[in-house]
């Protein structure tokens, strides 16, 4: 059996999004995933540990995000009043023709951040936390995205592990570049209307999908 994995990294800081990177969990930095072998369940454990191992927790339609989660110390400088970090983790597994892929939206609390400021303030409580929550539920978007691509793809344990890589690391950057462009449109959330907009188009593509 052949197991390949890596995660994708990317933090949306107050509204804006920051460049995408990949590596191995094994292996530090690189856009190189890692094969392992494993037994039936190394995938799904490898998915858990990784999760474990960023303190994250995955997206999920019945837990919304809320202050709590935002554990991280805010910087006393900049003008950013929140930070959303979060991951896109994938993973694959042949077991002769037999594949099997995760992608996952992971939260990670101890690296996303609120300052007093949005939390002492009754309305942007109530807007930043609704922006941070689109830019969560973006990422699950594209996680599902990732998923349908790899469910399609024809004889994926035929492909070298890098094609497979790049295929995902394609797909994340489109994810990214989405990120940008609803915080562009958005202005950082601050115009009413086009959030109201984004984070109704989001949950309706959340609703559509798998």
């Amino acid at each position: 059996m052949k197991l390949g994995a890596a995660l994708l990294l990317a933090t949306a800081l107050g509204c804006a999004s920051t460049p995408t990177r990949a590596r191995s969990p094994a292996a530090g930095s690189t856009a190189t995933p890692a094969a392992v072998s494993g037994g039936s369940n190394a995938l799904d454990d490898l998915m858990r540990s990784d999760l474990a191992d960023d303190h994250a927790f995955p997206w999920s339609a019945t837990r919304p995000l809320t202050w709590d989660d935002f554990q991280g110390t805010p910087p006393t400088e900049g003008s950013e009043g929140a930070k959303t970090s979060y991951t896109l983790y994938y993973a694959w597994k042949c077991r002769g023709e037999s594949f099997e892929f995760r992608a996952i939206a992971g939260f990670r609390p101890r690296e996303s951040w609120v300052k007093a400021v949005v939390l002492n303030d009754g309305t942007q409580r109530r807007t930043v936390l609704g922006h941070e929550q689109t830019h969560f539920d973006l990422a699950e978007v594209h996680a599902r995205r990732i998923r349908r691509a790899f469910a399609a793809l024809t004889h994926p344990c035929g492909q070298p592990d890098g094609e497979l890589s790049a295929l995902a690391q394609r797909l994340a950057q489109e994810e990214k570049a989405e990120q940008r462009r609803y915080d562009a449109e958005t202005n950082h959330g601050l115009i009413a209307v086009k959030q109201a907009a984004w984070s109704l188009q989001t949950r309706r593509r959340l609703a559509a999908s798998k």
